[in-house]
């Protein structure tokens, strides 16, 4: 018998079930007549370099949950997003981060690593002093300028250096800009004495509607 649609179509209907012939599959869905290859290509083994992007972009994406839920409803990624027209605040913290981040470690690039972004004035660090697990700031405020953010409020974010796939934002009260100096303590959790701190000054409005960059520093 030749091999036509149509006889296909009726051995199949006969109850043959699918029928493969010359590495094409024939079979009815539907009351349809389908043909599909036989052999499907097995899916393509994965390059080192697409193995290491897709480790990356995992770490980075751990890395931002961990981050959400240190600063819980704070917005700061959302109103950067929407003041540079970016679709989604995870892709800008992916862009502006994803550098200072490695597979299974964390941040490593801690200078580098941005906290915070947005349009508010950046602090302008003065001094960095450490007691124990209590760290003093100062900032420098100028001028008219300063007057007019004097109520922005002040965030530390902050990651030990044993921890650097977690952040943490510190406890920082009703600290203001026009005060140039705050005080935080630091929880110890169960660090050794002495672990260095990376930390992270940033400003934010007093309705949470716009932030400031943040300014790392380091106190060990």
């Amino acid at each position: 018998m030749k091999e036509t649609p149509l006889n296909l179509l009726r051995e199949i209907v006969k109850g043959s079930g699918p029928i493969r012939v010359g590495g094409m599959t024939y079979y009815v869905r539907n009351g349809k007549f389908q043909a599909c290859a036989s052999k499907r290509a097995g899916r393509k083994e994965r390059t080192e370099k697409e193995i290491a992007s897709s480790d990356h972009f995992a770490e980075v994406r751990t890395l931002w949950k961990m981050y959400r839920r240190a600063v819980g409803e704070l917005p700061v990624w959302r109103m950067a997003a929407r003041e540079v027209g970016a679709a989604k605040s995870d892709s800008l913290f992916h862009s502006l981060n994803g550098a200072c981040v490695r597979p299974q470690e964390g941040v490593w690039a801690f200078s580098a690593f941005r906290f915070a972004t947005g349009s508010l004035d950046v602090p302008v660090l003065k001094s960095v002093q450490r007691e124990g697990w209590q760290v003093a700031l100062e900032w420098e405020n100028d001028g008219a300028q300063a007057e007019v953010r004097k109520k922005d409020r002040v965030y530390v974010g902050y990651f030990y250096d044993t921890q650097p796939q977690v952040p943490q934002l510190a406890l920082t009260e009703n600290g203001r800009r026009q005060d140039g100096r705050i005080l935080i303590n630091i929880p110890p959790m169960g660090q050794p004495e002495g672990t260095p701190l990376h930390l992270y000054l940033f400003f934010g409005s007093e309705k949470n509607d716009r932030f400031s960059p943040s300014v790392y520093l380091l106190a060990e």
